[in-house]
């Protein structure tokens, strides 16, 4: 927009698009946080399909981490 132009709009519009772009400022954008407890409850649930097939140790292992891991994520603050 040229020097011109801007001295030719109107002082309301010059306001309202302010106030606007302020309120449009203030508003706290949605996101989602980073959490690394998704991908512990992925491994977790990789090494209890790895002990269906290898051994029992290794499920229990597998189950224990995956109850500690949806524990501690839903635990977790946001």
């Amino acid at each position: 927009m040229s020097e011109e132009q801007k001295i030719n709009q109107p002082e309301v519009h010059r306001e309202r698009s302010a106030k606007s772009s302020k309120l449009w400022e203030q508003k706290p954008a949605l996101s989602s946080y980073r959490s690394y407890w998704p991908l512990a409850l992925a491994i977790a649930l990789c090494i209890v399909l790895v002990g269906i097939i290898v051994n029992t140790i290794i499920l229990g292992i597998g189950i224990v981490l995956s109850i500690v891991v949806v524990i501690a994520w839903s635990l977790e603050r946001r």
